[in-house]
């Protein structure tokens, strides 16, 4: 009796089981119009995940998966809220409409993007439109006829032709250096700049040559091989001059270099960044890593990188282990916005600029990142920059009596006698100049167009003409 019992009992779990595990797919398979879908289209959820990160990994498969945006504009954007209902294995659409059902919220399905809203704001939509629709009805109806009371739609989607929209926005060429330059080396040449802007909108530099230094009291130890009073140690006071890279010395290499510069009554030189870049590069100095070019739409944001993505196996916020990749290198992050007021037009260019490297160990991953952040105000074909990003790099300097200090080991152990190995810092700077110029709109584009063609056809014209004079003489 008690075996027959737990018999039963076992084949109804296993019927309850399989009931669920049916329901289930059959859910799926509806939520996905009857196609079988993968994997990285379902989703799991717990309950007490914030609503914030649900919405942001939502809108990361939506972009993925339908092409479209998730823009978040209910009253729970940012808030600190949970989502309130444990998610398992569901298709990625239908959680997020059960998620925003059980927050009193819904979407709006653009051509482009999905749109959520409360329930009351979707609902002034509606209603906002069932008047107009109304309103349209009654100026058309006659006198006798009554219309019967418009049905409003559970959601009414608002259909929008982008075409007119994207023909009136400019876009802006944004061309940048990215020069990594030494100071340590650029201390140690004596010379120093500082950046200026031109009248033609241009930037400069204004290199300043190294002054003479004197030091007195120098102390050093006596060659004579004899006995002393003093132990051998003598001391002698008297004046050493240390003179580093002058002002002609600059001089003389733009002149070499072919490159103009103009020397003011203090001393300094003023020349263009380009040509002071040129200098610092053939001086090994300083080198350009990077001279990203990139054409952005006005009020978008457009990146670029130059180097490499670096993986980790993290946990996300279901407990999945996934797979996230971090971008390093040259890194350069641009939001141009036109702005006209008058005759007066100017970019407002919101930069972020990255220079960073990875390293890894056994427990742990570092990002070693040189960052800024901010805005610059352009007009038209105007030039900024960014400077100020330090980082530094240790090296191993090997130092000595030349040729000797290089010998290999075996050599009687010279190399060990005649040089030796230092720890030395390197500091250097990271110099970013950003140009920004207005590209002509599309209907600028389009009357030069037709202007080439308008000359094209006159100048066909006036040679018949030509040819047809010069067949009746």
């Amino acid at each position: 009796m008690r075996i027959r019992s737990l018999l039963f009992i076992f084949l109804f779990v296993v019927s309850i089981a399989k009931l669920a595990q049916a329901q289930s797919e059959q859910a799926v398979r509806r939520a996905a119009q009857g196609k079988v879908i993968n994997q990285e289209e379902l989703v799991s959820f717990s309950a007490d995940v914030s609503y914030t990160k649900a919405i942001q990994s939502l809108g990361e498969l939506s972009k993925k998966i339908d092409g479209k945006l998730l823009i978040d504009r209910s009253p729970l954007q940012g808030k600190d809220k949970t989502i309130g209902i444990n998610i398992e294995s569901m298709y990625w659409k239908d959680a997020l409409e059960l998620i925003l059902r059980s927050n009193q919220l819904w979407y709006n399905d653009y051509p482009e993007y999905l749109e959520i809203l409360s329930l009351e704001d979707i609902g002034k939509q509606v209603g906002e439109q069932t008047q107009k629709e109304n309103q349209s009805k009654s100026v058309s109806q006659t006198p006798s006829f009554t219309p019967a009371p418009a049905v409003a739609p559970a959601v009414a989607p608002a259909l929008v032709d982008s075409s007119e929209y994207y023909s009136k926005l400019r876009e802006v060429a944004i061309s940048s250096v990215f020069f990594d330059l030494n100071k340590t080396k650029l201390a140690q040449s004596g010379m120093d700049f500082s950046i200026f802007r031109g009248s033609n909108m241009n930037l400069g530099v204004n290199l300043h040559g190294a002054t003479s230094t004197t030091t007195t009291g120098s102390t050093g130890i006596s060659s004579t091989g004899g006995t002393s009073t003093t132990g051998g140690i003598s001391t002698t006071t008297g004046t050493s001059t240390t003179t580093g890279t002058s002002t002609t010395q600059i001089a003389s290499r733009l002149t070499d270099q072919a490159l103009s510069a103009a020397i003011s009554p203090t001393g300094n030189i003023g020349v263009n960044i380009n040509a002071a870049i040129a200098m610092f590069e053939s001086d090994q100095l300083g080198e350009v890593i990077a001279r990203p070019e990139l054409t952005v739409r006005s009020g978008s944001t457009q990146t670029i990188q130059i180097g490499q993505d670096f993986s980790i196996l993290e946990k996300d916020f279901s407990g999945n282990t996934v797979q996230r990749l971090y971008p390093t290198g040259n890194i350069l992050t641009v939001r141009p916005k036109i702005y006209k007021v008058g005759d007066l037009e100017f970019i407002d260019v919101q930069y972020k600029v990255e220079k960073s490297t990875f390293t890894t160990g056994t427990a742990t991953s570092i990002i070693n990142k040189t960052q800024a952040t901010g805005s610059l105000t352009l007009l038209n074909g105007e030039e900024g920059y960014i400077g100020g990003m330090y980082s530094n790099d240790n090296e191993i300097v090997r130092s000595g009596v030349p040729f000797l200090k290089d010998l290999p080991w075996w050599v009687f152990g010279l190399r060990y006698i005649f040089g030796f190995d230092s720890k030395e810092t390197i500091k250097r700077e990271l110099i970013v100049l950003i140009r920004a110029e207005i590209l002509p709109s599309l209907e600028e584009r389009a009357a030069k167009q037709s202007a080439l063609k308008n000359l094209i056809r006159d100048k066909r014209q006036e040679m018949e003409k030509d040819l047809n004079n010069k067949s009746e003489k």
